[in-house]
């Protein structure tokens, strides 16, 4: 558990095993994908039967979720967290703009 104050730079560290597209192919995360969004075709038919849009797709992603009961809110606190081979994170960084750099358009 980690606490955060809404201002405070706030650092934790993990080492990841298994990249965020390795998870999604593993028979148990496609089996839960399958039946979440099975439910979640049958909740947007009500939805559009109502003219309300249907839901997404659901796709896992690795998050961060806040486990305080916080204010009305507190179901949207969560952070995704995207899991990379060293090789895409270096293609990706090398893509990212210096901050010196990121501070003008």
């Amino acid at each position: 558990q980690m606490n955060c104050v809404p201002g405070m730079i706030t650092q934790f560290g993990f080492t990841p095993t298994v990249t965020t597209a390795e998870m999604r192919q593993t028979p148990q995360m496609v089996e839960k994908v399958q039946n979440i969004n099975k439910i979640r075709v049958e909740n947007s038919k009500k939805l559009v039967a109502k003219g309300e849009d249907a839901l997404e797709r659901y796709e896992f992603d690795y998050i961060l979720l806040c486990n305080k009961i916080c204010g009305k809110s507190h179901y949207n606190m969560q952070m995704k967290i995207v899991v990379e081979t060293q090789e895409e994170y270096d293609a990706w960084i090398a893509e990212q703009k210096q901050f010196k750099n990121s501070l003008v358009n």
